[in-house]
């Protein structure tokens, strides 16, 4: 039995779909459990660098099977102002919003948020 798009129901043809032909809604298969990590801002990354850098791992997430992605983007530990932050998060929840996931802050780390696909 092939599986079904969670948004619109269309039954989805076995292969590699990432994405439902009907509604776009992104066609994720099991998890592997795992989280992927990724620090966006630590090697003097400006925003633009940052937020490349946050789109290459969640696609690299999200075609591995990741459950979810960390996100480590810094907490302006020399100014006490994350300048990158606001920019990071923002781009996060428009990709959670898209795969139907949420973002969180990281509880153990005030500097990265998690992006949850399920």
């Amino acid at each position: 039995m092939n599986p079904e798009c969670s948004q619109c129901g269309i039954e989805i043809e076995s292969g590699s779909a990432t994405f439902c032909p009907k509604c776009e809604a992104p066609i994720r298969k099991n998890t592997n459990g795992r989280l992927f990590h990724v620090d966006v801002v630590h090697a003097g990354e400006d925003r633009y660098q940052a937020l490349n850098n946050l789109e290459k791992a969640i696609d690299e997430a999200v075609h591995g099977n990741f459950r979810g992605i960390k996100v480590i983007h810094g907490r302006g530990s020399t100014t006490g102002i994350g300048l990158l932050k606001p920019h990071v998060v923002a781009a996060m929840k428009r990709a959670a919003v898209h795969y139907g996931g949420k973002v969180v802050p990281d509880r153990d780390n005030p500097g990265a948020h998690l992006l949850w696909f399920e």
